[in-house]
Protein backbone atom coordinates (compact mmCIF):
# COMPACT_ATOMS: atom_id res chain seq x y z
CA UNK A 1 0.00 0.00 0.00
CA UNK A 2 1.29 3.45 -0.93
CA UNK A 3 1.15 6.36 1.49
CA UNK A 4 -0.21 9.78 0.62
CA UNK A 5 -0.88 13.18 2.17
CA UNK A 6 -3.22 15.96 1.01
CA UNK A 7 -2.52 19.63 1.69
CA UNK A 8 -5.13 22.31 0.93
CA UNK A 9 -6.46 25.29 2.88
CA UNK A 10 -10.02 24.49 1.76
CA UNK A 11 -11.85 21.85 3.80
CA UNK A 12 -14.15 21.00 0.88
CA UNK A 13 -11.16 20.22 -1.34
CA UNK A 14 -9.66 17.95 1.31
CA UNK A 15 -12.97 16.16 1.80
CA UNK A 16 -13.18 15.45 -1.93
CA UNK A 17 -9.60 14.16 -2.06
CA UNK A 18 -10.25 12.02 1.02
CA UNK A 19 -13.25 10.42 -0.69
CA UNK A 20 -11.33 9.80 -3.91
CA UNK A 21 -8.37 8.29 -2.07
CA UNK A 22 -10.68 6.00 -0.11
CA UNK A 23 -11.83 4.52 -3.43
CA UNK A 24 -8.26 3.49 -4.30
CA UNK A 25 -7.36 0.31 -2.36
CA UNK A 26 -3.64 0.79 -3.04
CA UNK A 27 -3.58 4.21 -1.35
CA UNK A 28 -3.33 4.89 2.37
CA UNK A 29 -4.11 8.46 3.45
CA UNK A 30 -1.82 9.31 6.35
CA UNK A 31 -3.19 12.78 7.07
CA UNK A 32 -4.70 15.93 5.58
CA UNK A 33 -3.49 19.45 6.33
CA UNK A 34 -5.03 22.89 5.94
CA UNK A 35 -1.90 24.63 7.25
CA UNK A 36 1.14 24.28 4.96
CA UNK A 37 3.58 25.10 7.78
CA UNK A 38 2.25 22.26 9.93
CA UNK A 39 2.48 19.94 6.93
CA UNK A 40 6.07 21.03 6.30
CA UNK A 41 7.10 20.34 9.89
CA UNK A 42 5.52 16.89 9.83
CA UNK A 43 6.97 15.86 6.48
CA UNK A 44 10.46 17.06 7.41
CA UNK A 45 10.35 14.85 10.52
CA UNK A 46 9.13 11.82 8.59
CA UNK A 47 11.59 8.92 8.60
CA UNK A 48 10.16 7.33 5.47
CA UNK A 49 9.41 9.29 2.28
CA UNK A 50 5.78 9.93 1.41
CA UNK A 51 4.77 8.12 -1.78
CA UNK A 52 2.32 10.75 -3.09
CA UNK A 53 1.55 14.29 -1.92
CA UNK A 54 -1.46 16.17 -3.29
CA UNK A 55 -0.62 19.84 -2.89
CA UNK A 56 -2.71 22.96 -3.44
CA UNK A 57 -0.85 25.95 -4.87
CA UNK A 58 -2.71 28.98 -3.52
CA UNK A 59 -2.48 28.86 0.29
CA UNK A 60 -1.84 31.45 3.03
CA UNK A 61 1.51 31.66 4.86
CA UNK A 62 3.29 29.50 2.27
CA UNK A 63 2.13 28.69 -1.25
CA UNK A 64 2.34 25.22 -2.71
CA UNK A 65 5.22 26.01 -5.06
CA UNK A 66 7.43 27.12 -2.16
CA UNK A 67 6.35 24.17 -0.01
CA UNK A 68 7.18 21.78 -2.86
CA UNK A 69 10.77 23.05 -2.92
CA UNK A 70 11.09 22.33 0.79
CA UNK A 71 9.69 18.79 0.74
CA UNK A 72 10.83 17.46 -2.66
CA UNK A 73 13.51 15.25 -1.07
CA UNK A 74 10.92 13.68 1.24
CA UNK A 75 8.33 12.92 -1.43
CA UNK A 76 8.39 10.33 -4.22
CA UNK A 77 5.53 11.71 -6.33
CA UNK A 78 4.09 15.23 -6.24
CA UNK A 79 0.72 16.28 -7.67
CA UNK A 80 -0.35 19.92 -7.69
CA UNK A 81 -4.03 20.84 -7.37
CA UNK A 82 -5.39 24.27 -8.27
CA UNK A 83 -8.29 26.08 -9.90
CA UNK A 84 -5.93 28.01 -12.17
CA UNK A 85 -4.46 26.35 -15.26
CA UNK A 86 -1.90 29.16 -15.54
CA UNK A 87 0.01 27.64 -12.63
CA UNK A 88 0.82 24.51 -14.63
CA UNK A 89 3.99 25.94 -16.15
CA UNK A 90 5.47 27.03 -12.81
CA UNK A 91 4.52 23.78 -11.14
CA UNK A 92 6.38 21.65 -13.66
CA UNK A 93 9.56 23.64 -13.13
CA UNK A 94 9.64 21.68 -9.87
CA UNK A 95 9.31 18.36 -11.72
CA UNK A 96 5.77 17.76 -10.53
CA UNK A 97 4.44 14.38 -11.60
CA UNK A 98 0.99 15.66 -12.51
CA UNK A 99 -1.35 18.62 -12.26
CA UNK A 100 -5.03 18.34 -11.29
CA UNK A 101 -7.26 21.26 -12.24
CA UNK A 102 -10.16 21.96 -9.88
CA UNK A 103 -12.91 20.91 -9.78
CA UNK A 104 -11.20 17.52 -9.89
CA UNK A 105 -13.28 14.78 -11.48
CA UNK A 106 -13.14 11.22 -10.18
CA UNK A 107 -12.07 10.02 -13.64
CA UNK A 108 -9.16 12.45 -13.82
CA UNK A 109 -8.09 11.61 -10.26
CA UNK A 110 -8.19 7.89 -10.96
CA UNK A 111 -6.19 8.34 -14.14
CA UNK A 112 -3.49 10.25 -12.27
CA UNK A 113 -3.25 7.89 -9.31
CA UNK A 114 -3.17 4.77 -11.46
CA UNK A 115 -0.33 6.22 -13.50
CA UNK A 116 1.64 7.14 -10.38
CA UNK A 117 1.00 3.75 -8.81
CA UNK A 118 2.27 2.03 -11.93
CA UNK A 119 5.51 3.98 -11.58
CA UNK A 120 5.80 3.34 -7.86
CA UNK A 121 5.00 -0.35 -8.22
CA UNK A 122 6.26 -1.45 -11.65
CA UNK A 123 6.17 -5.14 -10.71
CA UNK A 124 2.37 -4.98 -10.79
CA UNK A 125 2.48 -4.56 -14.54
CA UNK A 126 4.83 -7.38 -15.44
CA UNK A 127 1.86 -9.51 -16.40
CA UNK A 128 -0.32 -6.72 -17.74
CA UNK A 129 -3.24 -7.81 -19.88
CA UNK A 130 -2.82 -7.74 -23.65
CA UNK A 131 -6.46 -7.33 -24.67
CA UNK A 132 -9.64 -5.54 -23.64
CA UNK A 133 -13.26 -6.33 -24.48
CA UNK A 134 -15.52 -3.45 -25.54
CA UNK A 135 -19.23 -3.47 -26.31
CA UNK A 136 -20.21 -4.00 -29.93
CA UNK A 137 -22.52 -1.59 -31.77
CA UNK A 138 -23.87 -4.42 -33.91
CA UNK A 139 -25.54 -6.67 -31.37
CA UNK A 140 -26.46 -6.39 -27.71
CA UNK A 141 -24.35 -8.52 -25.34
CA UNK A 142 -21.70 -8.86 -28.04
CA UNK A 143 -18.12 -7.73 -27.36
CA UNK A 144 -15.15 -6.85 -29.54
CA UNK A 145 -11.66 -8.02 -28.54
CA UNK A 146 -8.96 -5.36 -29.02
CA UNK A 147 -5.20 -5.68 -28.70
CA UNK A 148 -4.08 -2.92 -26.33
CA UNK A 149 -0.78 -2.49 -28.17
CA UNK A 150 -2.74 -1.65 -31.35
CA UNK A 151 -4.82 1.16 -29.80
CA UNK A 152 -3.84 4.69 -30.84
CA UNK A 153 -6.73 6.75 -29.46
CA UNK A 154 -10.35 6.62 -28.31
CA UNK A 155 -12.90 9.32 -29.17
CA UNK A 156 -16.29 9.85 -27.52
CA UNK A 157 -18.89 10.54 -30.21
CA UNK A 158 -22.59 11.38 -29.98
CA UNK A 159 -23.94 7.85 -29.51
CA UNK A 160 -20.84 5.67 -29.42
CA UNK A 161 -17.08 5.74 -29.11
CA UNK A 162 -14.59 5.42 -31.94
CA UNK A 163 -11.42 3.45 -31.26
CA UNK A 164 -8.51 4.21 -33.57
CA UNK A 165 -6.01 1.39 -34.08
CA UNK A 166 -2.91 0.85 -36.18
CA UNK A 167 -5.01 -0.90 -38.81
CA UNK A 168 -8.05 1.38 -38.87
CA UNK A 169 -10.90 2.08 -36.47
CA UNK A 170 -13.90 0.45 -34.85
CA UNK A 171 -17.02 1.72 -33.08
CA UNK A 172 -18.16 0.62 -29.64
CA UNK A 173 -21.13 1.16 -27.32
CA UNK A 174 -18.75 1.26 -24.35
CA UNK A 175 -18.50 4.80 -22.99
CA UNK A 176 -15.23 6.72 -22.88
CA UNK A 177 -15.11 6.37 -19.10
CA UNK A 178 -15.71 2.61 -19.35
CA UNK A 179 -12.84 2.23 -21.79
CA UNK A 180 -10.61 4.42 -19.63
CA UNK A 181 -11.43 2.08 -16.76
CA UNK A 182 -10.21 -0.84 -18.86
CA UNK A 183 -7.01 0.95 -19.83
CA UNK A 184 -6.15 2.86 -16.65
CA UNK A 185 -4.05 0.03 -15.22
CA UNK A 186 -1.97 -0.02 -18.38
CA UNK A 187 1.09 2.20 -18.62
CA UNK A 188 0.93 4.88 -21.29
CA UNK A 189 -2.74 5.81 -21.78
CA UNK A 190 -3.96 9.30 -20.85
CA UNK A 191 -7.17 11.26 -21.17
CA UNK A 192 -6.25 14.64 -22.66
CA UNK A 193 -9.72 16.01 -23.41
CA UNK A 194 -13.25 15.23 -22.28
CA UNK A 195 -13.70 13.38 -25.58
CA UNK A 196 -10.29 11.76 -26.09
CA UNK A 197 -7.95 9.14 -24.63
CA UNK A 198 -4.58 8.69 -26.33
CA UNK A 199 -1.71 6.21 -26.26
CA UNK A 200 1.32 8.27 -25.24
CA UNK A 201 3.73 6.17 -27.32
CA UNK A 202 1.70 7.11 -30.43
CA UNK A 203 2.40 10.85 -30.10
CA UNK A 204 4.16 12.24 -33.16
CA UNK A 205 3.90 15.98 -32.39
CA UNK A 206 3.19 17.53 -28.99
CA UNK A 207 2.10 21.15 -28.63
CA UNK A 208 0.67 22.89 -25.59
CA UNK A 209 -2.84 23.01 -27.07
CA UNK A 210 -2.93 19.90 -29.26
CA UNK A 211 -1.36 16.54 -30.14
CA UNK A 212 -0.79 14.88 -33.49
CA UNK A 213 -0.62 11.09 -33.36
CA UNK A 214 1.19 8.65 -35.63
CA UNK A 215 -1.98 8.17 -37.69
CA UNK A 216 -2.03 11.98 -38.24
CA UNK A 217 -5.07 12.41 -36.00
CA UNK A 218 -4.99 15.89 -34.41
CA UNK A 219 -6.41 15.97 -30.89
CA UNK A 220 -6.98 19.08 -28.73
CA UNK A 221 -5.71 19.19 -25.14
CA UNK A 222 -8.61 20.24 -22.91
CA UNK A 223 -8.35 22.94 -20.25
CA UNK A 224 -8.72 20.42 -17.42
CA UNK A 225 -5.81 18.45 -18.85
CA UNK A 226 -3.50 21.43 -19.41
CA UNK A 227 -0.75 19.84 -17.33
CA UNK A 228 -0.39 16.92 -19.76
CA UNK A 229 1.99 18.88 -22.00
CA UNK A 230 4.35 19.56 -19.11
CA UNK A 231 4.22 15.98 -17.83
CA UNK A 232 5.17 14.63 -21.24
CA UNK A 233 7.83 17.25 -22.01
CA UNK A 234 9.50 16.57 -18.65
CA UNK A 235 9.81 12.87 -19.49
CA UNK A 236 12.44 13.66 -22.10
Amino acid sequence: MNTCIAIDDEFSALELLTDYIAEQPQLKLLKTYTNPLVALATIEKSVNPIDIVFLDIQMPEMNGLELAKRIKNKVKKLVFTTAYASYAINSYELDADDFLLKPISTTRFKQTTQKLLSMLNPVIHQNAKEFILVKSTVQRNQFIKLNIAEIIAVEAQERSTKIFTKTGSTSSNSSLSEILGLLDSEIGFSQVHRSFIIAEKQIKILERSYIILNNDLKIPIGRKYAGFYDVMSNKN
